[in-house]
């Protein structure tokens, strides 16, 4: 199967699971720094979209499930992901930033 993945897809996929995991790790030290709620709701957020790109590639290629599960598998988790983070800032909006 991998050989029908163009090779700069698999590159952008590397990239996005990087700065996936890269982003996800800096909102939960941040969330942990400043014990904010809605920062470690990013952390979630961001964790679950880039869980599901992962799982997705490994459903895809490792476990022989059909691509178009593998899809709703990634899209599934990104809109969940997704979901998490519009939460995350309206747990924010309003309140006053602390110094």
């Amino acid at each position: 199967m991998i050989d029908s993945i163009p090779p700069v897809a698999i590159g952008f996929k590397t990239a996005t699971l990087l700065l996936g995991g890269l982003v996800t790790a800096l909102a939960a030290r941040a969330a942990l720094r400043t014990r904010s709620e809605g920062l470690a709701y990013l952390a979630t957020g961001f964790g679950v979209v880039t869980l599901g790109s992962l799982l997705a590639g490994v459903a895809d290629q490792l476990l022989s499930v059909g691509s178009g599960t593998a899809l709703v598998v990634e899209t599934a988790l990104t809109a969940v992901g997704f979901a998490v983070i519009a939460y995350s800032l309206l747990v924010t909006a309003g309140r006053e930033p602390t110094r």
